[in-house]
């Protein structure tokens, strides 16, 4: 063999171990997703809403408590407790949360997700009012064809803009400023005085949009997505779509996605270039959800949906069935998917997520008789680098005969003697590299040889027997 042969056979040998290694993150979307009832958040008072701040799930009760969880752990990580009920529906940006009251007449508290307290109350004027964007200091409300907007970080200061329904679109608080798009401009508006500054759009906008360093991504009457910037007043690209998009895009990693309404998903790359196109096999029932690898589309029926997940960078999609019936929009934090459903008159939070369990194989599965060795091979669904502690027991008994643990670079297995017959359990417990705990257990019964060869005898004469029966022929 040549040098350079060598030096090929060692670089295949590096990556094939390097492709070998356990995987150093858990991936979003397997074949393996579950549905979970999240029974350490469920209390007396109704979950009335859910929203997300940062990487923490937020959960609203109608008595006014408000938790922060960890969607990994799961764990309250902080609470607080208004002094007033509160309805159902809440809207959330840039580390404010508006909630109603369940006052006569409702009213509106601003609460700081980050310092978790009550920071502002404001009077709703109608039951009409319709809130459209909440930022740090401002507060956007529609009702008909006025548009008003709140500074609230003083003394609250109104300004309210007449707008038509039909001329508008959407609206977004960033950058301390309200963003808001028209059918035929683009309007800038600063606090406190909130003096208009009106852009004329390159095409008629359909829908919502997406603001990304500088530029607008949106749909256009003329059936194109867009990318413009409200800066310089240029048009980088207007692709063709099949059908009018009305959704905001997302930015799906370096693309743009759009479900415009054809019934597919579209990804565009930044020059707007068309990269992927797929079906989604069904009619969307909720806005799409970004994740950090694929977008979730829900469809039809509402009561037990479909999750399409379309991985942008595979090019794959997969499919999950949700067996309870959605209430309000989902949410997507920390890779996971949390929703509310209404069963029997209560409000449960829900989450989808991959299945992460250990696997138990007891070698051989057949004889088991004592006075021979017995293998148990664990295998860790969607765990990382686990490290395991086994300890083995007789079911009568609470004092283990086996402690022992398997380090996260041992292969995951480990060999028993067994010396005496009877019932065993087996008791796994997997640590993943990110701190979740996994147990399983496997019960098993080891034999006598000796009863285990009387018994296969006897049942072997009671098949002759019963042959020499059916034949009709004479014992010898």
């Amino acid at each position: 063999m040549t040098m350079k042969s060598f030096s090929f056979c060692i670089l295949l040998s590096v990556l094939a171990g390097a492709c070998a290694r356990p995987p150093a993150t858990v991936p979003e979307v397997t074949p393996q997703l579950e549905e979970r009832h999240l029974k350490a958040l469920e209390d007396d008072a109704d979950t009335v809403a859910i929203t997300r701040h940062h990487r923490h799930l937020i959960l609203v009760r109608s008595s006014g408590a408000i938790l922060k969880i960890d969607p990994i752990g799961l764990d309250r990580l902080m609470a607080a407790q208004l002094t007033e009920k509160v309805r159902k529906g809440v809207i959330s940006g840039d580390g404010r949360m508006l909630l109603s009251t369940q006052a006569s007449p409702p009213g509106w508290i601003v609460f700081d997700l980050d310092t978790f307290r009550e920071i502002a109350r404001l009077t709703r004027p109608s039951e009409a009012e319709e809130v459209v964007a909440i930022g740090r200091d401002i507060l956007v409300t529609r009702n008909g064809n006025r548009l008003t907007l709140t500074f609230y970080a003083s003394d609250p200061q109104t300004r309210e803009i007449d707008i038509s329904e039909n001329d508008f679109r959407a609206c977004q608080v960033h950058d301390g400023r309200a963003l808001i798009l028209l059918r035929q401009a683009f309007m800038r508006l600063s606090p406190p005085d909130f003096r208009p500054e009106r852009i004329p759009l390159p095409h008629a906008a359909a829908g919502d949009f997406l603001l990304h360093q500088g530029n607008l991504y949106y749909g256009s009457e003329n059936r194109r997505l867009v990318k413009w910037s409200f800066l310089t007043g240029k048009t980088a690209w207007a692709v063709p779509l099949p059908r009018t998009l009305s959704l905001a895009p997302l930015k799906a990693g370096e693309l743009i996605a759009v479900l415009p309404r054809d019934q597919h998903i579209h990804f565009f790359t930044p020059a707007g270039g068309h990269a992927w196109w797929s079906p989604l096999n069904g009619t969307r029932l909720f806005p799409p959800l970004l994740l950090e690898q694929n977008i979730a589309v829900f469809l039809y029926p509402p009561r037990n949906p479909e999750i399409r997940f379309f991985n942008w960078k595979k090019q794959t999609s997969e499919s999950f069935k949700i067996t309870k019936p959605l209430r309000d929009p989902p949410l997507a934090v920390g890779g996971r998917i949390f929703f509310l459903t209404e069963s029997e008159g209560k409000n449960r939070v829900l989450t989808v997520a991959n299945i992460r369990k250990i696997d138990i194989q007891i070698e051989p599965k057949f004889p088991r008789v004592s006075g021979k060795s017995l293998e148990f091979r664990l295998n860790a669904v969607n765990l990382i680098q686990p490290e395991f502690t086994l300890s083995l027991r007789r079911s009568d008994s609470k004092t283990p005969i086996l402690e022992t643990r398997v380090s996260r670079k041992q292969t995951p297995s480990v060999a028993w003697f067994a010396r005496d017959p009877g019932n065993y359990l087996l008791e796994v417990e997997a640590s993943s590299r990110d701190g979740l705990k996994v147990k399983a257990s496997s019960r098993f019964r080891i034999a006598d040889p000796t009863e285990l060869t009387r018994a296969h005898v006897s049942a072997v004469q009671a098949d002759c027997d019963a042959d020499h029966v059916v034949a009709g022929d004479a014992k010898p």
